[in-house]
C-alpha cells in the first residue's frame, strides 16, 4: 500500500502542476477545473492510503498478536449523501457555470469535514469505552465438570 499511496500522491502533484500550466497557457478554465478536481481525487486517495498504512502499523505495534483489534461500527450518517450531491454540483459546474464549481467545492469541503469529524467522534467513543472496560476475573476451569 505504501507504493500505491506514493503513486497517487505523485499523480496528484503532477496533475496540480499540469493544471496550473494548462490554465496559464491555454486559457481554458473548464479543462483546468477538471484537471484540478482529478488531482484532488488522487491526493485524497493517496492520503487515505497513507493513513491506512499508518493505522495498520500502529495497530500491529500495539497488538502484535492481533488480540483486541475490533473495529467499531460507524453509525449511519447524512454526510455520504451530501458528499455525493457536492460532486454532482462540481460536475454540473464544470459543464455550465464556474460559480457552481465554487458552491460545489465549498459543500464538498464541508461534507468531508463533517463526515471526518463524525467518524472521528465515533472512533474516540469506541477507544474511550474500550479503555474503561476492565475484564472480570477468569472463571475457574474444572476438568470434567462445570465452570463456577
Amino acid at each position: 500500500m505504501t507504493l500505491m499511496s506514493r503513486i497517487f500522491a505523485g499523480l496528484g502533484v503532477f496533475l496540480i502542476i499540469d493544471g496550473i500550466l494548462y490554465g496559464f497557457f491555454s486559457g481554458d478554465y473548464d479543462g483546468l477545473t477538471l484537471i484540478v478536481i482529478t488531482a484532488g481525487g488522487a491526493l485524497l486517495i493517496g492520503s487515505f492510503l497513507v493513513q491506512g498504512v499508518q493505522h495498520a502499523r500502529a495497530s500491529l505495534a500495539a497488538h502484535p498478536e492481533g488480540v483486541g483489534d475490533d473495529e467499531p461500527h460507524v453509525e449511519p450518517t447524512i454526510w455520504p449523501l451530501v458528499f455525493a450531491l457536492s460532486t454532482i454540483g462540481l460536475v454540473v459546474g464544470a459543464l455550465t457555470a464556474p460559480w457552481v464549481v465554487g458552491v460545489g467545492g465549498a459543500v464538498l469541503i464541508a461534507s468531508l469535514a463533517g463526515w471526518s469529524l463524525d467518524v472521528r467522534r465515533q472512533w474516540q467513543h469506541h477507544h474511550t469505552a474500550a479503555a474503561h472496560a476492565q475484564p472480570g476475573p477468569p472463571l475457574p476451569h474444572h476438568p470434567g465438570g462445570e465452570a463456577g
